[in-house]
């Protein structure tokens, strides 16, 4: 766009001033701009500061959408867009030259360039409209620097500076794609067979591992139902990692670290997992109509990791929220249907174990000879220091993510995405236009990433695609580990869209996911898809109920957000074992603290409200030092001693606390032959499983009355917090070290809680987003108005209205602002 586009005329209006502009420049405020002029942007926002932006043209749309993001979230765009390029060291100091050396090893500039340089100029207009509109606030705010410029640049020591329409596009790519896309658990498989069979032997080594990080669970509970027993597809036998080198122990520690730094707090999972989501059919709500419920969990952060906003006109007519710094609206409604996500489980990424040149570190093996490794060097600034300068080393499969010269190997990361990271982002940008569930499911087809959409339309429609471009794997390669990277484990294309697994309008009348498995058969390396999940916290409040009201939808995932999530699988078990103790054993009362307790963990004060949760607690502790500690070596066991309960740290609350590893071990155990995932091995060394349980329980009661003492009245549990971090997920400040707010108790909701009721010519949506829409702090230390006003809402699971309608932006409106670009 020329430069006519950076000039700004403002003008500010309020009450019917504004009203009265509205009539004059727009159809109604729901459409076309009508005047003469062809760039003008209004921007009016409800008594949440949620904006609502009106123009004609694409490019001014999202201008006015780059603007109002700004005014809100400046310092948190600037640290984003930082964050997304690898520059956070340049302004912050040396403590993230090792952030911005990840960063940059995991992006191609070139690539997205050339992608953006070959969009059609609607599509252009998205990524460079939004970056005229954000330096259009930035150009105001060093105007004015006394009254508009966040406090938290006067304390770092920098001013914003303007951004292109690459640095967008990095934000998605740096930020989003690169940490909730791009895990792969294939290393940590290779490491922990090698571990295992180090200590057990190559057989007892493999049955554990068999048993540990299985592929399918026929008993896992799935988004698309699964089929009647019998014809569900066969499951292939994977050919083993025998063909592969060995991984050095300071290789495997040095991919982890680059994982931690890259996922963030995903990082110990492996696998990024987060989100939870919803929709009933008409015959599953008391109203008749279809509802989407959606929780993404995206971390809590402040200010918070996403924004409401509402784009109207261009062909756009929507209301929702996402991420900050992204032209597309991920959350909400356009009034004809509604959509949300959660992440996938798709396999899209592959590790390639490269063979290098002994003679030649930088060259490695394929297709029967060496081959130079591409290089590419930057300079990382550092503030205060002199700049650093790194060497950044791809192959034909990807960037490098981890040497290991004493096994003369390297690793590189594929994913099906690159390359279509732009494409990706439109697709969901285009998505907010669908009509329709076919509209839908087009725009879903240009999605690479892995992602499970859902939908619910005014016909009362309901559905879920699980999107993301599936690799066409040879025979030879075992997805659970790293490929050879020699060219004998070349993907051989792409699956058709067709093949991507997806549900219309279930008989069930509803589909519900909490990360769990998409489809049967689908298989991953990361996934370990069990019969413990936490959809199961959904599931048991959807399946058997009648018809719910809307509210009562939005109380289903109240629910969920209090569940002990090891409870269900446990407690029945427990309280069944102990039956048979006298009436008077201390672990016979202890178990009918249990039996009373409906498995929620509710705050009483400093402490939970049921010491149950304490008693549960100690038992899974005992249960996996008497299941799991004599088999697991030390270093293996260790990744097993969480009980999948929350913690607070300096980064903050964790984004979704979900059932324990060891939970997932010890219920197969128990289960024996009935277990999903063959039972080999056995952890119980041919014990009972009812004495197991009994003396677990025992272990359990007798360090609770050594520690608390025998009054079970005083096994309390201290409550955790709802902490919100001043950083972001890569550890990245983007507000001061002193805002990080906290409420009484931690939640297991999500970033964005929202609801949409899809009543014909009448759609409804709720939403909360806290801390707040604003994370504006002025110069003088004071924090805008919508800064934290929704914390008290999340704390007591309240909704606020959403405005779809111009009637109902006019009706709730707060301020107007006119834009000239």
């Amino acid at each position: 766009m020329s430069g006519q586009h950076n000039r700004l005329a403002l003008l500010r209006l309020g009450g019917t001033a504004g009203i009265g502009l509205c009539a004059a420049v727009l159809a109604g405020c729901g459409g076309s701009v009508q005047t003469a002029s062809d760039r003008t942007v209004l921007i009016k926002r409800d008594s949440h500061g949620v904006p609502h932006v009106y123009a004609k043209d694409t490019y001014g749309l999202f201008h006015g959408f780059g603007y109002a993001v700004a005014e809100d979230r400046l310092y948190q765009l600037e640290m984003a867009k930082r964050s997304g390029n690898g520059s956070v060291a340049e302004v912050l100091g040396p403590n993230y030259v090792a952030t911005d050396t990840s960063t940059r090893s995991n992006i191609d500039p070139a690539s997205i360039r050339r992608q953006i340089d070959a969009l059609g100029s609607d599509d252009r207009a998205l990524f460079e409209g939004y970056a005229a509109g954000v330096n259009a606030r930035i150009r105001d705010v060093l105007a004015d620097r006394a009254k508009l410029l966040p406090k938290q640049f006067i304390d770092n020591g920098f001013l914003p500076v303007e951004w292109t329409a690459d640095d967008v596009a990095l934000v998605w790519i740096g930020l989003i794609l690169n940490r909730f896309f791009a895990g792969t658990a294939e290393l940590g498989n290779l490491t922990l067979l090698q571990q295992l069979q180090a200590a057990r032997g190559e057989a007892t080594g493999q049955a554990l591992y068999e048993q540990m990080r299985w592929l399918e669970d026929p008993t896992a509970p799935t988004i698309v139902p699964r089929r009647p027993a019998g014809r569900a597809p066969a499951a292939r036998r994977e050919p083993g990692a025998g063909r592969l080198a060995p991984v050095s122990a300071q290789a495997a520690s040095d991919f982890q670290a680059a994982q931690a730094i890259r996922l963030g707090l995903e990082a110990e999972r492996q696998m990024p997992t987060a989100s939870n989501a919803m929709v009933l059919a008409p015959q599953r709500t008391r109203e008749g109509v279809a509802v989407l419920y959606n929780g993404p969990q995206q971390g809590f952060n402040n200010p918070s990791f996403v924004h409401g906003i509402g784009l109207h006109g261009a062909g756009y007519n929507v209301t929702g929220a996402t991420p900050v710094g992204l032209p597309a609206v991920f959350f909400g409604t356009n009034g004809r249907i509604a959509w949300g996500s959660t992440v996938g489980s798709l396999d899209t990424n592959d590790l390639y174990q490269e063979a290098l040149n002994p003679a030649n570190r930088y060259q490695y093996r394929h297709q029967g000879g060496y081959r130079p490794m591409v290089l590419r060097t930057e300079e990382v600034r550092v503030k205060g220091e002199a700049p650093r300068r790194i060497d950044i080393y791809a192959t034909v499969h990807g960037f490098v993510q981890s040497w290991d010269l004493a096994n003369g190997r390297a690793y590189t990361l594929r994913s099906s995405w690159h390359g279509r990271e732009v494409e990706t982002l439109l697709g969901w940008a285009q998505a907010a236009r669908a009509r329709d569930w076919q509209q839908f499911l087009a725009q879903g087809a240009r999605v690479s990433a892995s992602i499970t959409w859902f939908y619910a339309d005014v016909a009362g429609n309901i559905g879920a695609v699980g999107l993301g471009s599936l690799p066409k794997r040879p025979t030879v390669q075992d997805i659970r580990f790293p490929a050879r990277g020699d060219g004998s484990m070349e993907w051989e294309g792409l699956l058709p869209f067709s093949a991507n697994p997806r549900s219309y309008n279930p008989g069930q009348g509803y589909l519900a996911s909490w990360n769990n498995q998409i489809a049967e058969g689908l298989r991953a390396d990361g996934a370990n898809f069990s019969q413990v999940d936490r959809v199961a916290e959904l599931h048991a409040q959807l399946h058997d109920a009648g018809p719910l009201s809307v509210d009562e939808v939005w109380r289903v995932a109240q629910n969920g957000a209090l569940a002990d999530l090891n409870a269900r699988y446990f407690v029945p078990l427990i309280v069944k074992a102990a039956a048979s103790l006298p009436a008077d054993a201390p672990g016979r009362r202890a178990a009918e603290l249990l039996m009373r307790w409906d498995f929620r963990n509710r705050a009483a004060g400093e402490i939970y409200d049921n010491n149950a949760t304490t008693v549960l607690r100690a038992w899974l502790d005992a249960m996996v030092q008497r299941l799991l500690a004599d088999d697991l070596p030390p270093a293996v066991l260790a990744g097993y001693t969480s009980l999948g309960y929350p913690s607070l740290t300096s980064r903050g609350s964790p984004g979704s606390v979900q059932p324990a590893s060891a939970a997932k071990l010890i219920w197969n155990a128990l289960r024996g032959p009935a277990a999903g995932v063959p039972q080999r091995f056995d952890f119980l060394n041919g014990k009972e499983p009812q004495a197991l349980i009994r003396a677990a329980l025992d272990d359990a009661v007798e360090g609770l009355t050594e520690r608390l003492g025998p009054d079970m009245t005083r096994w309390t549990t201290p409550v955790v917090r709802h902490r919100f971090a001043s950083s972001n997920a890569i550890g990245v400040p983007w507000a001061g070290a002193d805002e990080q707010p906290e409420l009484p108790l931690y939640l297991n909701l999500g970033t964005l809680n929202y609801r949409v009721v899809l009543r014909p010519g009448a759609v409804q949506m709720c939403s909360v987003a806290a801390p707040g829409q604003s994370g504006f702090v002025g110069p003088d230390g004071r924090p805008g108005r919508h800064y934290g006003d929704q914390l008290a809402l999340l704390r007591d699971f309240g909704c606020k209205p959403e405005r779809l309608t111009h009637a109902e932006v006019d009706a709730d409106l707060d301020s107007t602002r006119m834009l000239r670009y």
